[in-house]
């Protein structure tokens, strides 16, 4: 009975105050908003409006609509604006999307293996370093509570992620982060600008990796470093063996080729450095193992980062026809088992470290 239209019609006229003008500011005749509104009226049974010397006036139903009109539009407004944002994380190629469960995922794994990875992440007190692609900024409490006195500008494009980033540093009350909204490929800094960049699973993502870290190296000074940190599926091994989970794994795999990244890139990041130009580039394989000695790797690794992650990428790795749904859900119980008494897993991180002359 009630469509988006006639909300609009309503609350247009109570801001023009008149047909004549609620007409020409919806890019209507003033014939076809009159049938719109006789239409509404016909179909509520209520008049909405007295017209009383060619001014319309609420009558109290038409009040009460009215309310009920702007508070339904700014919902359908933010939806808007939140889909659209949506639409621009999705040409990001971020596979795994942009909700409360991934956000926790992202944070388990931080913490899990928050020392695997930044036990040697230290920059000189004063610095003011780059990170790139902070998301929801769980790699951000780590480095910046080990360097409390290094400024930090973390960057990412997704909005909602930089949201809750800010309300993680406030929470914290960490005062040397700043987060900004920015587009790896073309940052809104001068050349020479960071004293180093650090950049954590951001390079798996993008189409293009040699342009991001060409860019990086832009806006990085003269004897500033670069640190890179990413994963590499295909070091994933398991007991028990199981082929089904590994086509699970692959399937992870073919889906962030297809949309442009690069799962396995954590052994391509030495070359990468290299021809981007960086010297004295040196690369640290960080290992994950895990057995029935580490419970807490076993749930904060293997169950929920590593088996979360490949798990919510199954609806569309099945979806594109990459994998068949009975192989996958085989697949993640074979990669639960894993955490299971007497099971083991083990995964290779690449850490990269790379100068600028």
């Amino acid at each position: 009975m009630i469509e988006i239209r006639h909300l609009k019609l309503v609350d247009t006229v109570a801001k023009v105050g008149s047909l004549t003008k609620a007409a020409e500011k919806l890019f209507l005749t003033q014939s076809a908003l009159s049938h719109q509104l006789k239409e509404l009226e016909s179909n509520l049974g209520v008049q909405v409006f007295h017209r009383v010397n060619n001014q319309l006036h609420f009558t109290a139903a038409g009040k009460e609509f009215l309310e009920a009109s702007e508070e339904i539009l700014d919902h359908i407004s933010k939806l808007e604006a939140r889909l659209q944002q949506l639409s621009r994380d999705q040409l990001k190629n971020y596979i795994h999307g942009y909700s409360e469960e991934e956000t926790k995922r992202l944070n388990d794994q931080a913490t899990s293996i928050s020392e695997l990875l930044h036990w040697d992440s230290w920059w000189p007190d004063g610095a003011c370093v780059l990170e790139a692609a902070c998301g929801v900024g769980a790699q951000t409490k780590i480095i910046s509570q080990k360097n409390p006195n290094v400024k930090f500008v973390s960057v990412d494009l997704s909005e909602k992620s930089l949201e809750k980033a800010a309300k993680m540093r406030d929470a914290l009350g960490l005062e040397n982060v700043e987060f900004m909204l920015a587009d790896v490929f073309s940052l809104p800094f001068k050349d020479n600008h960071f004293d180093h960049v650090f950049v954590c699973f951001l390079l798996e993502h993008v189409a293009d990796p040699s342009a991001a870290l060409k860019e990086l190296k832009r806006i990085l000074k003269p004897g500033g470093s670069i640190t890179v940190i990413e994963g590499d599926h295909g070091s994933t091994y398991f007991h028990p063996q199981s082929s089904a989970a590994l086509k699970a794994v692959q399937a992870q795999v073919e889906l962030q080729k297809g949309n442009g990244g690069n799962a396995n890139i954590g052994r391509e990041l030495y070359p990468l450095l290299t021809a981007a130009g960086f010297t004295d580039v040196k690369a640290n394989p960080r290992v994950v193992y895990v057995d029935d000695s580490r419970p807490d790797l076993v749930e904060g690794f293997t169950r929920n980062t590593f088996t979360a992650m490949i798990k919510g990428v199954g609806d569309e790795a099945v979806s594109k026809g990459i994998i068949r749904k009975n192989e996958f859900d085989e697949g993640i119980r074979d990669l639960l088992r894993t955490a299971e008494g007497g099971g083991t897993f083990c995964y290779t991180f690449f850490k990269v470290v790379g100068w600028k002359v």
